[in-house]
């Protein structure tokens, strides 16, 4: 199988996590792709141009992190991140797609961040900024109930870690953001759970080191 996706220096993907906590390094090939070049294959593979895109050895494409994630998670032995059935379930499930809205919405300020200055829509990085406050509040909220690492928890691990990253980049380009926000300040349950979960070795292991 071959994984197209974007590397990011300091930066663990959780679909990279998910890779080292199934031990499925020897079944993949990382291809370091650029969606946004303007000659990139990945359109040839995958007609929405996204990341990740996971090109399985039938020739298929499986797109999209949910819908890779759980492919990936039937692929191994350990205990699966994604519950079977009951109410954990749809709890796991709902604290994952709020964590793919948390990094997704950054995304969109980042690409609004590289607009000069006097083009960019204060409305709509207001109205962005208020989408990740609110699911970070929410996250303080679940924090306490967090059980056994599933996917809901892995996949907000890197939603945090990533705004962690990327926070001061994007505040210079976008005056009305803090530079020194810091998603963890006046969450205390987050906080508890966020710092020894991401010092955990499938945290800090990418699959293409970057120099």
């Amino acid at each position: 199988m071959k994984l197209l996706y974007t590397p990011i220096k300091g930066y663990v993907h959780t679909v990279e996590a998910l890779i080292n906590y199934a031990g499925l390094h020897d079944q993949i090939e990382p291809v370091a792709t650029k969606p946004f070049d303007v000659d990139t294959p990945l359109a040839n593979v995958n007609p929405l141009g996204k990341v990740p895109t996971l090109l399985l050895d039938s020739g298929e494409y499986l797109a999209g992190g949910p819908v890779i994630y759980e492919y990936l998670d039937s692929l191994h032995r350990r205990r699966k991140l994604y519950p079977s059935k009951g109410p954990q379930r749809w709890t796991t499930l709902r604290q994952a797609w709020m964590a793919d809205g948390l990094f997704d919405t950054f995304v969109l300020l980042i690409i609004e961040s590289w607009l000069p200055q006097d083009q960019q829509r204060a409305a709509y990085i207001d109205r962005c900024w208020r989408k990740i406050i609110a699911i970070l509040d929410q996250m303080e909220k679940d924090a306490p109930s967090y059980g056994k690492l599933d996917i809901g928890q892995m996949r907000g691990v890197g939603a945090v870690q990533f705004l962690r990253l990327k926070m001061a980049q994007v505040a210079a380009a976008v005056p009305s953001l803090d530079a020194k926000f810091d998603p963890l300040i006046d969450r205390p349950a987050l906080t508890a759970w966020y710092k020894p979960m991401s010092r955990k070795k499938l945290f800090r292991e990418p699959l293409i080191r970057l120099e």
